[in-house]
């Protein structure tokens, strides 16, 4: 396996990889299939360089990928949200998500971020298993965050410092009543 960061020349097998998710794993994501593939093939492409997107490869073929969004207003330029993170079946449970997950963190960290935020369904519970085992915490929950065919899905809101303060501890300021 080996973990690179993807460029626009990446953008076809990765929209093939998404979709593919997608089609065995809808609830997992945000986008709908039919909101990625609406989105023009020139700009899915040039927008991969403009958020830190990280694949997994065996071979030649990706098999993995997540992003990182960073805050682009002033006073978020701190933080990154990612999302969404996804591994094709035949490379589960082979350690494929923590390595890029890690892989990610690695580079928020090095270029200066001091957070990192994520949201996955409650119901997702290896998802879950993994982000805790990798130090975030669960900050919140958001009922009716995302509504899949009627259905309301509960999100969890996870936090990860990269600079190693504690946020979930006792140390946050209280907020004004």
């Amino acid at each position: 396996m080996t973990i690179r960061r993807l460029s626009e020349s990446d953008a076809p097998a990765l929209r093939a990889l998404w979709a593919d998710g997608l089609r065995r794993d809808p609830s997992a994501f945000l986008l709908t299939e039919d909101e990625l593939l609406a989105i023009p093939d020139d700009r899915f492409a040039a927008d991969i360089p403009t958020q830190d997107w990280f694949g997994a490869f065996v071979g030649d073929d990706l098999a993995g990928y997540v992003v990182a969004r960073r805050g682009g207003v002033t006073r978020l330029r701190h933080t990154a949200d990612i999302g969404p993170l996804y591994v094709a079946p035949q490379a589960q449970r082979q350690g494929m998500g923590r390595a890029l997950m890690q892989r990610l963190l690695d580079h928020l960290r090095e270029t200066g971020l001091l957070q990192a935020e994520l949201t996955v369904d409650a119901q997702n519970t290896r998802a879950c298993a993994l982000y805790r085992a990798l130090g975030f915490s669960v900050i919140g929950r958001r009922p009716r965050s995302v509504m899949i065919d009627g259905v309301a899905r509960t999100d969890l809101l996870m936090i990860r410092a990269l600079d190693g303060t504690d946020l979930t501890g006792s140390d946050q300021a209280t907020p004004p009543h």
